[in-house]
């Protein structure tokens, strides 16, 4: 379980930059109310088959994930578990944000 950790953080890191782009826009369109947090979860889904589309087309995708296949990762497992990762690390954030600017109204 350790292992898998690792090598899902490193497999991470490579996109890290860009889930967490997405994730300041979406939660700003819905802190200031221009969209919902079901809309906001479906662009967050829409963003992370960019960036895997992305990552395909402009990486060798054969070259690039040598490590994770020779360490006996699929790379589909990979992608699940690092993007239910960030979705749930999504969620959690939305909350405490809306959180803080409903206390923030009251007081």
């Amino acid at each position: 379980m350790r292992n898998t950790i690792k090598i899902t953080w490193y497999f991470y890191k490579s996109i890290l930059l860009w889930c967490t782009l997405i994730s300041v826009v979406c939660s700003y369109y819905v802190l200031v109310g221009k969209i919902n947090v079901v809309e906001s979860y479906i662009l967050k889904m829409m963003s992370y088959g960019l960036i895997i589309g992305f990552q395909y087309y402009n990486y060798n995708s054969k070259k690039t994930f040598f490590y994770f296949r020779n360490a006996g990762y699929g790379i589909d497992r990979l992608y699940l578990y690092a993007l239910t990762c960030d979705a749930l690390v999504y969620g959690i954030l939305l909350s405490l944000l809306k959180l803080v600017n409903y206390w923030a109204r009251i007081f």
